[in-house]
């Protein structure tokens, strides 16, 4: 299908541009790819989501120019090739958007080889939601912590409603604290277009033990996800960057920052060599939001109290692909009372408009 020559500028972006504005044009068109052309307007580059985001992991900046992560050697069409080329076969070998270009290498027009209407994704989403949240008491001591309401409903709510959006259907619920108010707030889905099914722990399984009895139904890469995050992230993104790695798992990695309240002495033996004054040093930490192989359950014992970190070390132990999926949107953890405070303030421009 011909995308329509109003909307070409979603798609395409000077080579000057730097990430986070091509990051927010990739956010807008929804096709995961945006066309770098260069200031006489011929085509120089693509760029996807996962390019941007490997590019910050190898230590690029939001503000750096996108010509530093691009490929320069985009697939493309002229249009003769057009007209002869079985665009159903490019489709199947996941190329989803195709310039057509004139003869002097600038972009005629886009065809786009999927559908405009939301694509389903039929791998499952986990979402572990069995917590005590005993550090937002006296909160949670009537409500699971999911069903805090955030904004004007609950963050589960909010949630749910964002997987539907990214094209997620298949929703599976583990449950512990509180499991009836859960059930009888999500029922079997319908009211969020999902379906969703629950598994509920006995007994505490830790982080991500409750998965390891889940086995027939995540035959497909899947994703696992806390239940008490606030992020504007699309959740397809990173299912997609797992699959695109070919990793075992991949860590949704977000950004902290600890400021040191002194200054910070480097030292020789006695000798002082430096001094930082109140230095800000950034981490990656992992955020809540996994994407994981099928194969991953072998490495899971059954019945028994396993983390995720536990999970890692195992797969790091036996060289399998760990990778980190860097989260530059908007997230936040609600652990404390802090965090819920912030959330609330932070909710009325992160989802004031509703999106398509």
């Amino acid at each position: 299908m011909r995308i329509e020559k109003s909307k070409i500028p979603l798609f395409t972006a000077d080579e000057k541009a730097n990430l986070r504005e091509v990051m927010s044009l990739i956010e807008k068109n929804k096709k995961g790819v945006v066309f770098v052309i260069d200031g006489q307007g011929v085509l120089s580059g693509s760029v996807s989501d996962g390019d941007i985001r490997r590019g910050i992991l190898n230590g690029s900046q939001l503000e750096d120019p996108i010509s530093q992560v691009m490929n320069k050697s985009p697939f493309s069409l002229s249009k003769e090739d057009h007209k002869t080329i079985d665009l159903k076969k490019l489709s199947n070998d996941g190329i989803k958007l195709v310039p057509i270009l004139d003869e002097e290498s600038k972009i005629l027009d886009l065809i786009s080889l999927t559908s405009d209407h939301s694509e389903i994704v039929p791998n499952p989403v986990v979402l572990m939601v069995g917590g005590r949240g005993i550090r937002l008491e006296p909160l949670t001591q009537t409500v699971p912590k999911p069903l805090l309401k955030v904004g004007n409903k609950p963050i589960l709510q909010t949630i749910l409603e964002r997987l539907h959006l990214f094209g997620f259907r298949n929703i599976i619920l583990c449950t512990n604290y509180l499991s009836e108010h859960i059930e009888e707030f999500c029922g079997d889905g319908s009211d969020f277009g999902l379906s969703i099914t629950y598994f509920k722990e006995h007994k505490k399984l830790g982080t991500i033990g409750a998965i390891k009895y889940l086995e027939e139904q995540l035959n497909l890469p899947f994703l696992v996800m806390n239940g008490d995050l606030l992020t504007s992230l699309n959740y397809k993104t990173v299912l997609d960057f797992h699959v695109e790695n070919r990793a075992k798992l991949t860590i949704g990695s977000a950004s902290y920052e600890a400021k040191i309240p002194y200054g910070v002495l480097k030292t020789e033996g006695h000798q002082v060599t430096s001094i930082l004054e109140k230095p800000t040093y950034s981490f990656r930490i992992s955020g809540g939001i996994y994407a994981l192989d099928p194969d991953v359950l072998n490495y899971l014992p059954r019945g028994d109290f396993f983390d995720i970190t536990d999970l890692m070390e195992k797969l790091l132990e036996q060289k399998q692909s760990v990778v980190a999926f860097p989260i530059e949107e908007y997230w936040l953890d609600i652990g404390q009372h802090q965090d819920y405070e912030k959330a609330n303030m932070d909710f009325k421009y992160l989802f004031n408009k509703s999106e398509k």
